[in-house]
């Protein structure tokens, strides 16, 4: 429903907190978070990079979530190039 209706521009702030709030250990449930992320970076970039930046995200999903932007055939090779930059390192 958030992804089909609700990545607009009235709703953007809340959907991105509504992933910020998410705190689940299944694969699947990160995996569809970040993948949501790596879809309102494409229609709102700048709020969307803002929210990667300051996040309460776990490791995993966060890294995901870049990881699943630089894939996107909509974003160009300078921006991949600063995303690779933000992700965390994990040990």
């Amino acid at each position: 429903m958030l992804l089909n209706y609700y990545i607009e521009d009235e709703y953007i702030d809340s959907v991105l907190e509504i992933f910020n709030c998410i705190k689940h250990e299944g694969y699947y449930v990160k995996m569809a978070v970040a993948w949501a992320i790596s879809a309102c970076y494409v229609k709102y970039d700048i709020k969307t990079k803002n929210f990667l930046e300051k996040n309460e995200l776990d490791d995993f999903t966060y890294n995901k979530a870049i990881q699943k932007i630089i894939e996107s055939l909509q974003v160009n090779q300078g921006t991949k190039a600063m995303l690779k930059q933000m992700k965390r390192k994990t040990i």
